[in-house]
């Protein structure tokens, strides 16, 4: 009766892991995929801080 209970258990353990395993890897990646957005987010807001900087630039040495 005893190894009957442990087989079981070792089964559940096994299927356990097995879960854990496929959540991390689809939280893995998700958070991937939301840094990318992340990263596209902030190279855009970067690209326009820059432009914003050139264009006053241009406009204090009156080339625009």
């Amino acid at each position: 009766m005893a190894a009957d209970v442990d087989e079981k258990l070792e089964k559940i353990n096994e299927r356990l892991e097995t879960i854990e395993d496929n959540l991390n890897e689809t939280y893995g990646e998700y958070s991937q995929q939301s840094g990318k957005r992340i990263g596209l987010d902030i190279g855009i807001l970067y690209g326009i801080i820059i432009a914003i900087i050139f264009l006053l630039i241009l406009r204090k040495f009156n080339i625009i």
